[in-house]
């Protein structure tokens, strides 16, 4: 009995040692280094590569657009121009649709004026005496001898002169897209009008 509880006593205190003994470092298994990643779980790596891509993706997006743009433009001007000038071209009036006389009276009677402004004829009576009196100042300026220019710009335009003597005064009108419309009048010095008869 005394021998087998020794044997028993020396067993015990082999498996103690045994379990006190630090084990000898084992070969470590390589791990797959972790990936960082955010509070959502999406992984950062290959976060920065992604942004400078797409940022480059869009400076090269609107780089094309803007050259697209400018072909588009400039091609766009280049057959704006020959197709304007062909428009005024075909529409400019002819000289001979200018009526001098019934010209200078629409301007002398108002009917370029707007509505509120203080000269333009009011009622039917006003509008009648002002029509009488424009048909008598045309009369008078062209028996007094007021003349009649026409200057052609290259066929896209036309602008007439009338220039009453009588009155001293110069009216213009430009021609453009089937119509005649009243520009302006000058008032000429009669020294303009002497040195011009004299040219």
């Amino acid at each position: 009995i005394i021998y087998q509880n020794s044997e028993q006593r020396t067993s015990n205190d082999a498996t103690m040692e045994n379990q006190t003994k630090p084990k000898p470092p084992s070969a470590a298994t390589p791990t797959a280094p972790t990936t960082p990643t955010t509070a959502n779980g999406e992984t950062l790596l290959g976060t920065p590569h992604s942004e400078l891509s797409s940022i480059c993706l869009s400076l090269l997006a609107a780089f094309v657009l803007a050259r697209l743009l400018a072909v588009v433009s400039a091609l766009a001007t280049a057959l704006a121009a020959p197709l304007t000038g062909f428009y005024l071209m075909s529409t400019c009036p002819t000289v001979e649709s200018f009526d001098a006389k019934r010209e200078l009276k629409r301007v002398l009677r108002g009917d370029n004026l707007p509505e509120d402004h203080p000269d333009k004829p009011k009622g039917f009576i006003g509008k009648a005496l002002a029509k009488v009196t424009a048909t008598i100042e045309a009369e008078a300026a062209a028996l007094a001898g007021c003349s009649v220019e026409i200057i052609d710009i290259i066929g896209l335009v036309k602008i007439a002169v009338i220039r009453n003597t009588a009155a001293k005064t110069d009216y213009y009108w430009l021609g453009a897209v089937n119509r005649w419309r009243y520009i302006m009048a000058r008032n000429v010095p009669g020294e303009t009008y002497q040195r011009m008869k004299r040219d």
